[in-house]
């Protein structure tokens, strides 16, 4: 495949760089944690250090009401403390983070937002420019105390933290950011922490509010028998000004999301980092303490993003369908589409798509590019009630851009919530009904009010899948303009809903090449053109078929070498096509709460047939 659009060419790598900037300064390089802390350890011993001071008075005398807290809270084990810090030294890290901090915009298939460097670099620094960041530094140094590591130890019943190896960054969520769905197990991790210090003077002192987004997001396991995430959160913490969470990284249960900051003007400042396994020569070391993660079989949410075991279990959707009466839709020779032919696709089809002149004209260009895009691919007629009826539907919903909708919206009838998150959520018509996906609280009157609709937009939805996009005809039509010899199809519908839903770049093992053919309708597509909304296709080179990702997760296949192939904007009632080789992988970027409607699409993937050439390189 040919790369058109490197747009988005800094915004595809899973795994986060560290800006080394703060301001002017920079960080040192260093090879190690460990030997960036040696002199954290020194402080934490100094006489003139009090990390208890750092704290609430009264903290560390709650630690069994805490502790009962911790064990109680669900969907799993967590703490939430405010205030937890002293006021005056959390207002003096507010202004060091806003005023002396450098901030780079990070962006990937997973999250966007904005990142300072590794504090734990401080230590490097210059001491005349250590001093402009005593707040910081201080708070750093109480966090990793042996005081407040016992304290944390103890409400978790995690065992001995690491006093060597500090992990903590600083992040700016600003309108449209986000974090999607994980668990936090990369490495030795052991617990993991967010200190929230949104403006306490927000909403005019009333806090955070809930149409603001930007909530801590907690998800439940699907089911006492699967390590999958449920499709929708059940608990949602908003970020108060002064408080910390934490829960032990658990592989298959510590499932949570950062939901996107929806408020203009609004901005969810935080840090987060985590407290590690005691690392070698440090009191409570066990050389197989990791051994305890995984003693119960579970799977991190990167490993199930990329082991084969995942995939085989249905990650990618549903088997491939032969085409009827044949096995393999022949494209050696000109294709002459029938009357029975035209009949099919002229009842869905732009007439002019179905023209002689047209067809070469898309083969020429499909054979330089190896993708296409077609618009205005139905016909008018069809277009314009199938646009009227979706349009309807999102202003029911509250897809207007201004606010993101409770999960559960517009689950209902058909739509199936269709997950796990760890991967994708969407939407999808006949989809099978997933654990947790239960739709908002909704009035039979207004359910009602919608129904006529929206029942008229799932049957046109439903007949281009299944009369369309699943015929012989389509699959003769398709092979005319590509060359290829196509050997089955599957389909599905598609709705992404605003601040909601997504896909990630995830392997899907396939062996052979596919022909993707997807159908997209997106409500004012200039709005969707530059990608900042989100919506967009991405295909990317992922570099093998991930069958080698370790079960700590702490590989990622998508490197900083990979390269972006193609990048489709969302559009109206646009056909793309894109011959997909093994290898490459893909992902529908996550649709802002700020986008004026839901992404509506039919993917479709076609099994191409291997040429005799091809089995002859196999054979070699």
């Amino acid at each position: 495949m040919v790369a058109i659009d490197k747009a988005h060419e800094d915004g595809v790598k899973r795994q986060a760089e560290q800006d080394d900037g703060i301001a002017s300064i920079k960080y040192p390089k260093t090879a190690s944690n460990s030997s960036i802390s040696s002199g954290i350890k020194q402080a934490h011993t100094d006489a003139g250090f009090d990390a208890r001071a750092c704290f609430r008075s009264g903290l560390f005398d709650e630690i069994d009401a805490l502790t009962g807290e911790f064990a109680n809270a669900q969907p799993f084990k967590h703490c939430c403390i405010a205030p937890f810090c002293d006021e005056q030294l959390l207002q003096g890290v507010r202004r060091e983070m806003l005023d002396r901090l450098h901030f780079t915009q990070k962006e990937t298939d997973i999250f966007k937002y904005h990142q300072s460097g590794d504090l734990a670099n401080l230590d490097g620094l210059p001491e005349a420019e250590k001093r402009q960041l005593p707040s910081l530094q201080r708070l750093r140094d109480a966090i990793y105390s042996q005081e407040f590591r016992d304290f944390v130890s103890k409400v978790t019943g995690c065992g001995p933290l690491s006093g060597s190896r500090t992990d903590m960054s600083t992040n700016r969520y600003k309108q449209r950011d986000h974090l999607l769905l994980h668990d936090d197990v990369i490495g030795d991790r052991r617990v993991s922490y967010i200190i929230y210090l949104p403006d306490p003077e927000i909403n005019e002192g009333s806090g955070w509010a809930p149409e603001d987004g930007g909530h801590l997001e907690l998800y439940p396991r699907e089911s006492d028998d699967s390590w999958a995430p449920a499709v929708n959160p059940t608990r949602r913490l908003p970020p108060r000004w002064n408080q910390i969470v934490f829960f032990t990284v658990l592989p298959g249960q510590s499932h949570h999301s950062v939901e996107e900051v929806a408020g203009l003007d609004k901005e969810r400042l935080s840090i987060q980092g985590w407290f590690h396994f005691p690392q070698p020569g440090e009191p409570g070391y066990a050389p197989d303490q990791m051994s305890q993660l995984w003693s119960a079989g579970a799977v991190s949410t990167l490993s199930q993003i990329e082991a084969k075991r995942q995939r085989e279990t249905g990650i990618v959707g549903d088997a491939f369908t032969p085409f009827p009466g044949t096995d393999v839709i022949d494209s050696d020779s000109k294709v002459e589409l029938s009357a029975e032919d035209m009949a099919v696709l002229s009842k869905y089809m732009n007439p002019d798509y179905l023209t002689q002149k047209v067809m070469a004209q898309v083969a020429e260009k499909f054979a330089d590019d190896s993708h296409i895009q077609l618009g205005e691919f139905l016909n008018k007629e069809l277009a314009a009630k199938l646009g009227a009826a979706l349009k309807a539907v999102d202003a029911h919903d509250g897809m207007n851009g201004t606010q993101i909708p409770p999960h559960g919206t517009g689950e209902r009838g058909r739509w199936h919530a269709f997950g796990p998150p760890v991967i994708r959520r969407y939407m999808r018509l006949d989809g099978p009904p997933m654990a947790n996906a239960v739709g908002k609280a909704e009035d039979e009157a207004s359910k009602e009010s919608i129904a006529e609709t929206e029942n008229a937009a799932t049957d046109i939805l439903a007949a281009i899948r299944d009369e369309l996009f699943a015929s012989t005809a389509y699959a003769r039509w398709l092979s005319g303009i590509t060359t290829l010899a196509l050997a089955g199809h599957r389909s599905m519908v598609r709705r992404f809903r605003c601040g909601l839903d997504y896909t990630l770049g995830t392997p899907d093992g396939t062996t052979s090449t596919t022909l993707d053919s997807v159908l997209c309708f997106v409500d004012q597509p200039e709005e969707w053109a530059d990608g900042v909304v989100g919506g967009y296709e991405c295909y990317v080179d992922g570099g093998g078929d991930g069958d080698e990702a370790s079960n700590d997760g702490s590989v990622y296949r998508l490197t900083e070498d990979e390269s972006i192939l193609l990048t489709t904007p969302a559009a109206w009632n646009t056909l793309n096509i894109a011959m997909r080789e093994p290898g490459v992988v893909k992902f529908v970027k996550y649709v802002s709460a700020s986008a004026p409607g839901s992404r509506w699409d039919i993917s479709s993937e076609y099994q191409v047939s291997a040429t005799e050439d091809d089995e002859d390189d196999n054979d070699d």
